[in-house]
């Protein structure tokens, strides 16, 4: 098993696409494209190259990571508008598990949009590979997110979280009115963080009436995280600035909450801005 090379491809969109033309490479090297997820049993005595959507399993039975390839390509998550939150909430989560697992092996062992925009890719030596197709540029809100696994950077735009009630949305704010109980006024996206020290940079605009009341931010783990009270005592524009150690990767949430009921007020959110620190 240790002689044999893994490719990790994690659940893409264009996932199908990518098995099709790493299939086509694999035999024009002399290779078979074998599906571990699929099926763990195979010929040994053949020329087989393994695929696998996880990086955790390529590493369990590939300790020498030369050997392992993982391609980030067209990183995003497609999610039903209709879907109800739990679950789409758990989607994300499984989803992003794959793309975080690939970034724990070496940066040359990783090839992301940038590298495939170049041209083929090397994935070994003796198996060289084309993007499947001409990709569109980056629209989505949640495609633009999840760049922070392949740049160490993103911008998170409110479209990705859950918010206690529907904002509006425009020029990189989410606006809404305060008026209720004290609640958590948006929460999410549970992408799976990887290793590491990581940033989260937001603005918060408040009216005269919400500068008057006490919130909360969270940024982290679901039950371990980083959170800050503040009454900004003033209306203007106030940047917040949390960072958060994942010591193991794990799921992330971003929590604003309201800690008192509020008769009048109004908040504009910005996007979040999340980069590693460390």
């Amino acid at each position: 098993m240790n002689a044999r090379n893994w490719i990790v491809l994690p659940q893409l969109p264009n996932r199908q696409d990518w098995i099709a033309r790493l299939s086509e490479a694999a035999t024009a090297a002399g290779y078979v494209l074998h599906d571990w997820d699929e099926n763990q049993a195979f010929d040994d005595a053949a020329p087989v190259l393994l695929l696998t959507a996880s990086a955790d399993e390529a590493r369990s039975r590939q300790p020498d990571v030369s050997r392992i390839a993982a391609v980030l390509d067209a990183l995003d998550i497609i999610i039903p508008d209709e879907m109800e939150q739990a679950e789409r909430h758990r989607i994300v989560h499984a989803a992003s598990q794959g793309f975080a697992q690939a970034t724990t092996l070496p940066p040359e062992r990783v090839f992301g949009p940038d590298d495939l925009a170049k041209g083929p890719i090397r994935l070994f030596p003796d198996l060289e590979v084309k993007r499947p197709r001409a990709q569109s540029p980056v629209q989505g809100p949640m495609a633009a997110a999840l760049q922070f696994y392949t740049q160490g950077q993103a911008v998170w735009p409110g479209a990705v979280l859950t918010w206690h009630r529907p904002p509006t949305h425009a020029g990189g704010f989410a606006s809404l009115d305060l008026t209720g109980r004290p609640r958590i006024i948006v929460y999410g996206p549970y992408f799976d963080m990887p290793q590491g020290r990581w940033k989260a940079v937001f603005t918060l605009s408040v009216d005269d009436y919400a500068s008057r009341y006490l919130f909360r931010a969270d940024w982290g783990g679901m039950e371990d995280f980083a959170s800050q009270e503040f009454r900004l005592q003033r209306p203007g524009v106030f940047e917040i600035e949390m960072v958060y150690d994942w010591e193991t990767p794990g799921i992330c949430e971003f929590r604003l909450l309201v800690m008192e009921g509020v008769f009048h007020g109004q908040i504009s959110l910005s996007d979040l801005v999340v980069s590693r620190v460390d």
